[in-house]
């Protein structure tokens, strides 16, 4: 029994490790015997999971391609506001600190600003304010978010369920 406790709390370990690596962790899976592994974690031991440096990464250009893609579906009103959209679009500029708003470089910015915190929730959360034509750009990238986030789950479930 305490040699099954210890080989259950080093696999567990070496998953935790791989989730932060974002390495393969197939082969520790499979040292956790008599436990339910989460079905989040079985679908991405064989690849990994998505670093939260990667998702990092690769915020910014996903943004930006949203931001673009929202901007060219709403040009605004006014000449003043199409001039001003269309200045954007072709700068590729947008906020990079938080702002308050509901147009989508404000969702955008405070996205961003809770992923930098860490709180990977609450940037998926943020990105469910954009237009429908900001999603588009964003999908893979709200993709490896959620399965980062499913994994995470999945491993906190598994610890508890290893009484560890």
């Amino acid at each position: 029994a305490l040699a099954r406790a210890a080989t259950t709390r080093a696999a567990l370990g070496r998953v935790q490790a791989a989730l932060e690596t974002g390495a393969p962790f197939a082969q520790a899976l499979t040292e956790l015997q008599g436990i339910e592994v989460p079905a989040a974690l079985l679908a991405t031991a064989e690849t990994g999971v998505p670093t939260r440096t990667l998702l990092l990464a690769e915020f910014p250009a996903a943004a930006r391609a949203a931001l673009d893609a929202a901007l060219r579906a709403d040009m605004g009103e006014t000449w003043g506001d199409r001039i001003g959209a269309f200045l954007r679009t072709q700068t590729g500029a947008r906020s990079l600190t938080p702002r308050e708003g509901s147009d989508p470089d404000a969702i955008l910015s405070r996205a961003e600003a809770a992923l930098g915190a860490g709180d990977l929730g609450l940037a998926l959360t943020e990105l469910q304010g954009l237009p429908e034509a900001a999603r588009a750009p964003l999908a893979a990238w709200q993709a490896m978010a959620q399965t980062r986030m499913d994994a995470e789950a999945a491993i906190a479930d598994l610890v508890t369920a290893a009484g560890q």
